[in-house]
């Protein structure tokens, strides 16, 4: 009887302190997620951040090749001896 008692006992402290340490790693589990989760919501802010950079890029690049066209016009115009569409636009008014 005072074996199996015994055995009782040790086995009760094991899985005391089993259930202590699976407390410990929970805590840790939980710290780790909370910080996962900060992390997630800074990602998808850079995500948000990085379209709207992505938007005004394209604007500017846009913007870059309207005017490439506009001075490649006016070479043109100058190479040819007339004079560019807003020159004459201008002379006429």
């Amino acid at each position: 009887m005072k074996e199996v008692m015994s055995s009782l006992m040790d086995k009760q402290d094991q899985l005391i302190m089993e259930n202590t340490d699976l407390k410990l790693r929970l805590v840790e589990c939980e710290k780790v997620s909370a910080i996962n989760q900060g992390l997630k919501e800074e990602i998808q802010k850079i995500k948000k951040q990085n379209d709207v950079l992505k938007a005004t890029r394209q604007d500017y690049e846009s913007s870059l090749r309207s005017l490439q066209v506009k001075v490649q016009d006016r070479i043109v115009d100058r190479a040819e001896g007339g004079l560019g569409e807003n020159k004459l636009k201008e002379l006429q008014n």
